[in-house]
C-alpha cells in the first residue's frame, strides 16, 4: 500500500512569464534583414536579365540572373519566417494561478486546470545543471502545449508546474496502485512485485537506491543481481512522479 502524501501549495497571486525580449529583438532583426536581402535579390536578379538580355543575348541570362534568383526565395522565406516567430513570441505570454495555467497568444488564450495536465515531460538544456531546455504538458482531449527557453524564466515555470500539477497526478497514482492496478509510466512499470524497464526487473525488497543525476533516473539493486535501470527526464512522463513512487515502494529514503 502506498501512504498518502502531504502536500500543500500556498495560494498566491498569479505568476507571469513571457518571452525574452532579446530574442525577440534578434527575431526582428535577422527577419527584416534576410528579407530585405531576398528582396534585393530579386531586383539584382531583374537587372541582371535586362543587362544580360540587351548585352549578350538570351543565352547569358542563366549565368547572370540565375545565381540572384538562387538566393532571393530562401532568403525570403528565412526574413519571413523570423519574423513570423518574433510576431507569435512578442504575443505570448503564460499566467500561472492558483486554478491553473493559462497561456496566451494575443487575445485568445488556452486554459488548463491543474488536473487537466495528465503528463509532464522535460527535457534537460545540455551544459546546465538544474536548468530545462523544453518543457511538454500533454492534457485531457490530446491538447498539448510546448514551452521552451524562448520564455524568460523557463525554469521558474516549469517549477510553478511540478509544485502544483505533480502532487496531483501523485496522488491519483497512489489510489490507482491500492487498488491493484499496474502503473505505466512510459517504458517504466510498477506493480505490486516490483518494477521493470524492458526485460530488466527488480522486486521492490532488492531495491538498493534510487538516485537522480543531471537530470537522469538510475534505480540499483542489492547485490547478488546488481541490476541497474537508468532513464532520462526526457523518455519518463512526469518523471518526479516516477521518481517518488519507485522511492516510496523500494522504501528508499
Amino acid at each position: 500500500m502506498l501512504p498518502a502524501a502531504s502536500h500543500h501549495v500556498r495560494a498566491q497571486a498569479p505568476l507571469t512569464y513571457r518571452a525574452r525580449t532579446a530574442e525577440v529583438r534578434l527575431l526582428l532583426v535577422l527577419g527584416i534583414v534576410a528579407a530585405g536581402l531576398g528582396l534585393a535579390a530579386v531586383g539584382f536578379g531583374a537587372w541582371a536579365w535586362v543587362f544580360a538580355t540587351s548585352t549578350y543575348g538570351p543565352a547569358a541570362v542563366g549565368r547572370w540572373a540565375g545565381p540572384w534568383f538562387t538566393a532571393a526565395p530562401p532568403l525570403t522565406i528565412l526574413g519571413l519566417a523570423a519574423l513570423a516567430r518574433a510576431w507569435w513570441l512578442g504575443r505570448l505570454r503564460v499566467e500561472v494561478s492558483d486554478a491553473g495555467l493559462r497561456a496566451y497568444r494575443g487575445r485568445s488564450a488556452v486554459s488548463l486546470p491543474w488536473r487537466s495536465i495528465r503528463e509532464v515531460r522535460t527535457r534537460v538544456a545540455a551544459g546546465r545543471s538544474g536548468a530545462f531546455a523544453r518543457m511538454e504538458l500533454r492534457c485531457e482531449e490530446r491538447r498539448r502545449l510546448n514551452f521552451d527557453r524562448a520564455l524568460r524564466d523557463l525554469d521558474g515555470l516549469v517549477d510553478q508546474v511540478k509544485r502544483r500539477a505533480l502532487p496531483i497526478l501523485l496522488e491519483e497514482y497512489r489510489l490507482r496502485f491500492n487498488q491493484g492496478e499496474t502503473l505505466f509510466l512510459g517504458d517504466l512499470t510498477l506493480d505490486a512485485r516490483g518494477l521493470q524497464a524492458g526485460r530488466k526487473r527488480i522486486q521492490w525488497d532488492s531495491v538498493q537506491a534510487v538516485d537522480v543525476r543531471a537530470g537522469q533516473l538510475l534505480i540499483t539493486a542489492r547485490d547478488p543481481s546488481g541490476t541497474r535501470i537508468r532513464f532520462s527526464a526526457d523518455r519518463l512522463p512526469n518523471f518526479d512522479v516516477a521518481v517518488q513512487l519507485v522511492r516510496l515502494l523500494g522504501q528508499v529514503p
